[in-house]
C-alpha cells in the first residue's frame, strides 16, 4: 500500500500485478530495450 498510483494525460504509474507478467516478460527480453539497463535479456 506504499506504492500510490499517479495519474497524468498521458500517463498512468502504478504498482505491478500479475496482469503485467506477460507484457514486463517482453519488455525484459526485448535486447534493444534492454541496451543500457542492468539485467540482460
Amino acid at each position: 500500500m506504499n506504492t500510490p498510483t499517479l495519474t497524468t494525460e498521458r500517463l498512468i504509474l502504478r504498482k505491478f500485478s500479475e496482469n503485467d507478467l506477460e507484457a514486463l516478460f517482453k519488455i525484459y527480453s526485448d535486447e534493444e530495450v534492454n541496451t543500457f539497463l542492468p539485467w540482460f535479456p
